[in-house]
């Protein structure tokens, strides 16, 4: 076990207490009229208990040295209890308690962040024979205690081939969604392919802190950075290193036949582990849209410029635009039908003798069988359409904000529209946005208590305290289904 350093003991009287005593007054307890003495004892606080230096295979922790109250019987053993911001603990005599349990309590309060913090402490010593028993507080003293976690930097930028190793450059700037590091301790970001005369070549980065841009240009390189432990390494995922430039961290490479527009780069900088994810451009999304008596306002519109109100998109699949997908409320009876075109009736998936039949004009409306939620999905490559039950929880909302940089993150403000007015409403829209260059997210009901962040753009599937939605600079159509969680600026 670790030595601890001491800081000068601070002596501190255990002074009796009555809430016991009630037994030694008993005469049938003690008939020969036996007077029991406690003597003065005293605790006293030890140094900083610092838990990246205490190895995991210990099990107790020394948290103050007790010096026992003596007594004049030897039959009366205390008993130690450490009662830490009011949580009883066990206590041995000679001061240790459980490890895990002192450093649970301590992340609980305060969070993972390794800096020194402070529990107030009591120690009780409860002296029994086994038959009768007093209770013996100490003062208060403080416990000061390290959580075990790496130090994690308030931002990390990316330095590589896509930014000609631009030092200080914050063009890729990685995201934790925002908040406490040490509870949100991922971060990700979107970099492109690196390319010399028009020809894909192998993307070397590496990764840097906060505290190495504020180096400035000049003494940049003389910082620590996130790199390979071993210089030559071309792993996708793994550990990585943090220090001194290829001394201690050498450089990622993504090799040039890993075909991708672009790469997804996430860092656990708690765990202390990578990943690197090639990104397909997919094309444009070609979307499909409802239209019914359930859909929207319920009048069948189906004219363009009805996108939001009598028109409700279906969501690309995120990996494969060829899929769209939809999860809503439907009432048992009321109809509806796909088409492809606002516009145009040309294209409809509709309904004959209790199949889905597409562009037949004779169809009738779909409907379900029972009121609820269901799951709509529509394969064009396959050319299948399956409908099929949700079970899934569903909440439901009373208002949608779209909260960023852009507008002082209110969450009460930048409201989007619901588009169904006829039914429970699970989809948001807000027409012709025009935003620089900014981040965002979706936050229900006028409060961060519910929100959806992600890292895909223009669409991806937003998450509980996902990363900020880094949006490019644009004017959009924007879309959101609460259910599926999948959001899709549409450009105009």
């Amino acid at each position: 076990m670790k030595k601890f350093l001491y800081i000068a003991a601070m002596t501190l009287l255990l002074a009796s207490c009555t809430e016991d005593f009630k037994n030694w007054a008993d005469p049938q307890s003690n008939p020969q009229g036996q007077v029991v003495t406690f003597g003065t004892g005293s605790v006293a606080s030890v140094g900083v208990i610092d838990f990246a230096q205490i190895p995991d295979s210990v099990e107790l922790v020394k948290v103050c040295d007790i010096t026992a109250p003596a007594t004049n019987d030897p039959a009366y053993v205390p008993e130690y209890y450490i009662y830490l911001n009011g949580q009883p603990y066990v206590l041995n005599a000679e001061g240790y308690m459980d490890a895990k349990e002192l450093e649970a309590l301590v992340v609980s309060i305060y969070g993972q962040a390794p800096e020194v913090r402070t529990l107030t402490a009591k120690v009780k010593s409860v002296m029994t024979d086994g038959t009768t028993a007093t209770t013996i507080w100490s003062d208060e003293f403080n416990v000061n205690v390290i959580p075990d976690a790496p130090v994690i930097s308030s931002a990390y930028y990316y330095i590589g081939s896509t930014n000609g190793w631009t030092a200080c450059d914050e063009t890729y700037k990685l995201d934790n969604g925002g908040g406490d590091v040490y509870a949100n301790p991922v971060f990700t970001v979107v970099v492109p392919a690196a390319y010399e005369n028009g020809v894909r070549v192998d993307n070397w980065f590496k990764i840097y802190p906060q505290a190495t841009m504020d180096l400035g240009v000049d003494n940049f390189w003389s910082g620590n950075f996130v790199g390979y432990a071993v210089n030559g390494e071309n792993e996708m995922s793994g550990n990585f290193v943090e220090g001194a430039n290829d001394e201690v961290a050498f450089a990622f490479k993504i090799p040039a036949d890993i075909e991708a527009d672009k790469y997804r780069l996430t860092f656990d900088m708690m765990n202390r582990t990578f990943s690197i994810e090639p990104l397909k451009d997919l094309g444009t999304p070609d979307l499909w849209y409802l239209v019914g008596s359930c859909i929207g306002n319920g009048s069948w519109g189906n004219s363009a410029g009805n996108e939001g109100i009598a028109l409700i998109p279906m969501y690309p699949q995120t990996d494969n635009y060829s899929i769209n997908t939809y999860i809503g409320y439907f009432p048992a009876g009321q109809g509806f039908k796909l088409i492809h075109i606002p516009g145009s009736w040309d294209e409809q998936w509709g309904q004959k003798d209790g199949v889905f039949v597409k562009n037949d004009g004779g169809s009738s409306d779909i409907t379900m069988p029972e009121d609820g939620y269901y799951q709509i999905t529509y394969d064009m490559e396959m050319d299948v359409l399956t409908i099929m039950k949700y079970t899934g929880a569903v909440n439901v909302f009373s208002m949608m904000g779209m909260p960023g940089a852009y507008q002082g993150w209110s969450p009460e403000s930048t409201l989007m529209n619901a588009m169904s007015t006829v039914v429970e409403n699970h989809d948001w829209i807000i027409k012709g946005a025009t935003y620089d260059a900014t981040e965002l997210k979706f936050a229900a009901n006028g409060s961060w208590d519910i929100n959806w962040g992600g890292s895909g753009f223009p669409l991806g599937i937003g998450t509980q305290g996902g990363p900020n939605i880094v949006v490019e600079a644009g004017t959009y159509d924007v879309i959101f289904n609460d259910i599926l969680g999948e959001y899709y600026f549409i450009a105009k």
